[in-house]
C-alpha cells in the first residue's frame, strides 16, 4: 500500500554523526546512526516498509532489523508493528562520496 495512514506513524531521529575524513577515491566519509520508531494505533498488527535514501557508496554497519538494498541508493527494512504498539528500528551506516 502506498501513501500515508493516519493510524500508523513514524518518527526519525539522528542519534550519532561522525565525519571520518577521506578514503581512497572518496573525498568524504560519514558515519551516522538513526532511530525510527513506528507506532501502530490499529487493532491488528501491520507490516511497514521503511525506505531510507543513501547517497554515494554506502554500507549498513549495524541494524536492529535485517536490511536489504532495493536500489543502489536505497536501504529497505520490513517491520512488523504489533496492534496498538510500536517497533523501533535502529541502524548505523557509513556513506562515502
Amino acid at each position: 500500500k502506498l501513501g500515508n495512514a493516519f493510524d500508523v506513524t513514524a518518527d526519525k531521529k539522528q542519534t550519532d554523526f561522525k565525519k571520518l575524513g577521506s578514503s581512497g577515491k572518496f573525498t568524504t566519509v560519514l558515519e551516522s546512526a538513526y532511530e525510527i520508531v513506528v507506532k501502530n494505533a490499529k487493532k491488528e498488527a501491520v507490516t511497514v516498509t521503511v525506505q531510507e535514501p543513501m547517497p554515494g557508496d554506502w554500507q549498513i554497519l549495524q541494524s536492529s532489523h535485517p536490511a536489504t538494498k532495493s536500489a543502489s541508493n536505497t536501504a529497505v527494512w520490513k517491520l512488523v508493528v504489533p496492534a496498538s504498539g510500536s517497533t523501533s528500528l535502529t541502524y548505523r551506516a557509513v556513506v562515502r562520496f
